[in-house]
């Protein structure tokens, strides 16, 4: 079966319209259904951002007798699309993921041991957000001294930061706070993290949801900072009469640790 890609809005018209013809053998050429796919839980905790707004749903369907597993999109202000030319038979496995506009995915949901038979059928995945690097993507690069993760996500959950080496992961711990978990604000979904300066070199970070076990990676070149002229590590900021501490780059951005 040849990968299939398909741009779709599903409206109710389609679905009384789109009929197939499946009859027997589950995979057989010409024994398809069509599926609709309804993403429940779908809605973006921040659509308001560039990295909350959803652009598309990702769709891929598999299971026995299907070579290669299907594709299709439909878009992202789209509660559900429709899927023609599914192989019938059971036991299929629904995946979706809600991606933004940088490609990124934030949200994600699979459904297993669908049934798929003649005619139009209709599965419903429930969407779990998925945490991401807001200030950083796959082959970045960064002085180690100024490296600070901002992160985003659904604020319901607490999230860690974990650098993978050697397939064993460490969580890292933020410098000023002296603790791994990091708590996003209840209105933005966004959150920091700036870890104590990691040596030079590549390293995998993963950001992970503690309650859902969703995650995202990304490979990052830390530079060596200390060759470099710039604002320290650590800078102050008064806040109410209080000096208190934050890492450069966030007092720049303006953020502040949580406790304060």
């Amino acid at each position: 079966m040849m990968n299939k890609s398909i741009s779709c809005v599903l409206a109710a018209a389609a679905i009384a319209a789109a009929l197939a013809s499946c009859g027997g053998g589950g995979g057989a050429k010409g024994n398809a259904g069509s599926l609709a796919v309804v993403v429940t839980g779908a809605k973006s905790f921040n659509p308001r951002i560039e990295h909350g707004r959803i652009e598309k749903y990702s769709v891929t369907i598999s299971g026995e007798g299907i070579e290669q597993p299907i594709s299709a999109e439909f878009a992202g202000d789209a509660g559900s699309g429709l899927i023609e030319g599914v192989p019938c038979g059971e036991n299929r496995s629904i995946s979706v993921e809600a991606v933004n506009a940088n490609g990124v995915k934030i949200r994600a949901g699979e459904e297993a041991g669908v049934e798929v038979s003649g005619g139009v059928n209709e599965v419903a995945v429930e969407m779990e957000a998925v945490p991401i690097f807001a200030n950083l993507a796959d082959g970045n690069s960064i002085d180690n001294t100024r490296l600070i993760f901002k992160i985003f996500s659904d604020p319901t959950n607490p999230v860690t930061v974990e650098e993978i080496y050697d397939g064993e992961a460490k969580q890292l711990v933020d410098a000023s706070l002296n603790t791994a978990e990091i708590h996003l604000d209840q209105s933005t979904g966004l959150g920091l993290m700036a870890p104590a300066v990691l040596s030079p070199g590549n390293h995998l970070f993963e950001v992970r949801d503690l309650v859902t076990g969703r995650s995202s990676l990304a490979n990052v070149l830390l530079l060596d900072g200390s060759r470099r002229k710039g604002a320290p590590f650590v800078s102050t900021t008064q806040i109410g009469g209080r000096t208190n501490a934050c890492s450069a780059p966030a007092c720049a951005a303006g953020f502040l640790p949580a406790h304060l």
